[in-house]
């Protein structure tokens, strides 16, 4: 048993003795923080992306809600004369343009739908591509005939 312990001790020992690391050890070294290092980067970036989504979303859908708001206070023959294809922007966001459609197919039921499109960097949020308010050639993707956003407020409005 003896033998064991001054064996198992000879070789503390000489790990002990070593000092320093080796170049292949601290390469390694290296790329494992560089890639830890630039996948934080890349969620640090993807995360300020997502709030500036978050923030322009949430201003839609505020400006949304107060025009539907104003249109469920006014009176309901005027609803459609009133409203329909009214084009609007919403303050304090870059290059956007809403748009409210009235379908009137149902006279005693209106459906009221509100739609903001608007550009973040490069790319357009919604189908309004070029901010005008009108359905252009090419911009309907699912073929509905109203210009659609993922921000979008759609309610019924009855006749009572």
């Amino acid at each position: 048993m003896p033998d064991f312990f001054s064996g198992f001790f000879m070789l503390l020992k000489k790990l002990n003795s070593e000092k320093g690391f080796s170049l292949m050890e601290i390469m390694v070294a290296v790329v494992i923080t560089a890639i830890t290092l630039c996948g934080i980067l890349l969620t640090y970036i993807t995360s300020f992306a997502l709030i500036k989504t978050s923030k322009n979303a949430s201003m839609a859908a505020s400006a949304e809600r107060g025009l539907m708001d104003e249109i469920r206070n006014t009176s309901f023959p005027l609803i459609f004369s009133t409203y329909n294809g009214v084009t609007f922007t919403v303050n304090n966001m870059p290059s956007n343009k809403g748009v409210i459609y009235v379908d009137d197919t149902n006279p005693e039921l209106l459906e009221v739908t509100i739609s903001v499109s608007w550009q973040e960097g490069n790319k357009v949020i919604g189908e309004d591509t070029n901010f005008n308010g009108v359905l252009d050639s090419g911009e309907d993707l699912n073929s509905d005939n109203i210009l659609n956003s993922p921000v979008e407020l759609v309610t019924l409005i009855s006749n009572r």
